[in-house]
């Protein structure tokens, strides 16, 4: 067995500092999209009504599941796991998700394939499509020189 090589005191240090440089960012990510999904998670499992944030109160798993026994003896399930809605709405995203990206796969691959092929008229086709997917970041990129500009600049 080969044994890997330990990284250099310089490669370990690089590391280090791309790690410290990223933590910001990281921090301001998991505060930006943490905090909400964690609040929407435990807004789950209240009575949390948008018009009364504050009176709420504890119901655990009873919003997904819950079962209700009728003075007949009937058993009445309740809850978003039994809405055959919900469920609806799940396959429906599910569908979506999938044929989307797998349309946007192939037609991508098609795109790519026959930029990549060479044919005649090949720089008015590759122009023709990455001029427009490219004009908007350049002229983003503009206006903000012109906005940072230390002379003439906001």
């Amino acid at each position: 067995m080969v044994r890997a090589a330990r990284p250099s005191p310089l490669a370990r240090r690089r590391v280090r500092t791309a790690w410290l440089f990223l933590a910001p960012m990281l921090f301001v990510l998991a505060a930006v999209a943490g905090w909400p999904f964690l609040r929407t998670v435990y807004y789950s499992f209240t009575d949390a009504s948008l018009a009364d944030l504050d009176a709420r109160q504890w119901v655990g798993f009873d919003n997904y599941f819950s079962v209700l026994r009728l003075p007949s003896g009937r058993l009445l399930y309740d809850g978003l796991l039994v809405d055959p809605v919900w469920w609806r709405a799940v396959w429906n995203t599910v569908r979506f998700a999938l044929v989307s990206v797998a349309c946007e796969t192939v037609l991508g691959m098609i795109v790519a394939l026959a930029l990549n092929a060479e044919f005649k008229g090949r720089g008015i086709v590759r122009a023709a499509i990455l001029i427009p997917w490219a004009i908007p970041t350049i002229v983003s990129a503009k206006m903000w020189q012109w906005m940072l500009n230390d002379q003439f600049g906001i």
